[in-house]
């Protein structure tokens, strides 16, 4: 009896370590309508382990400019993604299709935010954490 308790805690045990090697998989695509003197933005949870994320985008009508901020460097309401300091941004990328990456670390939030159109334009965003 206690071999099976013994060999169940085992087992146990292996699954929790192989659950927390695990990265999660990132996969977002998602259109966005920008509009010249507004943002949006694309809120991303924390993960428990450092991510590196490929960005892709795609404007239809002229170059915008795409920032990756820490959460916490966003200030608080609607407003927040307009006002945020771009020289706080982890990365960015401005252009009308573009790619890059940027490490993120453990345990923070982030938001991919999209602004600075010139005119009215449809964004395709594309966020993942393949290697």
């Amino acid at each position: 009896m206690s071999v099976r308790l013994f060999s169940a805690a085992i087992v146990c045990a292996l699954l929790s370590v192989v659950g927390c090697t695990k990265n999660a998989t990132l996969e977002v695509s998602k259109p966005y309508e920008l509009i010249q003197g507004e943002a949006q933005a694309m809120i991303l949870d924390p993960q428990p382990k450092p991510q590196k994320l490929n960005i892709n985008f795609t404007s239809s009508e002229g170059d915008i400019l795409v920032l990756v901020f820490k959460d916490a460097d966003v200030p608080k309401g609607e407003d927040g993604i307009m006002q945020v300091d771009p020289k706080k941004a982890i990365a960015s990328k401005k252009g009308k299709s573009e790619s890059f990456t940027v490490d993120v670390p453990e345990n923070t939030g982030t938001q991919i935010v999209m602004r600075d159109a010139a005119k009215k334009t449809k964004v395709d965003l594309k966020v993942n954490n393949k290697k």
